[in-house]
């Protein structure tokens, strides 16, 4: 990886073009962690639920974060990720445990510091599973 100062801002070299760091620009710092995680977590649980068997299409991904205003340097708190899923009813709760297995399972949640609190939760789409 590479990154590179441009006008005021870092950038993140890629042949797809190039990622800005900055908050007004762009996303900042600490929301390409998050994005991170929130991907990270994605990835392990489709993972997940496929050596399962569960018939499953992710319908989206939405991610939250708190950040710990008492310290000086405002680290994260707190990562939420909510997932919206079409599962067939008699694998909802199959699906739901699994959410326990995302965070050990994660790089990116694994390589973050211990303080900060994961968590994720599913909701499922009322329609059937592999309709568009």
């Amino acid at each position: 990886m590479k990154l590179i100062e441009r006008s005021g801002h870092v950038e993140l070299i890629h042949k797809n073009g190039n990622w800005i760091l900055l908050r007004d620009l762009g996303f900042s710092p600490v929301q390409t962690v998050v994005a991170a995680t929130a991907a990270c977590s994605a990835y392990v649980y489709e993972g997940i639920l496929k050596k399962q068997n569960i018939r499953f299409r992710l319908i989206s991904i939405d991610a939250e974060y708190e950040i710990n205003e008492n310290l000086e340097t405002h680290p994260i708190s707190l990562i939420h990720v909510h997932f919206v899923l079409n599962v067939d009813e008699a694998d909802q709760e199959k699906a739901i445990k699994n959410l326990r297995l995302i965070a050990k399972n994660c790089p990116v949640a694994q390589s973050l510091n211990p303080l900060i609190e994961i968590s994720e939760t599913v909701s499922f789409s009322d329609r059937e599973v592999g309709s568009d």
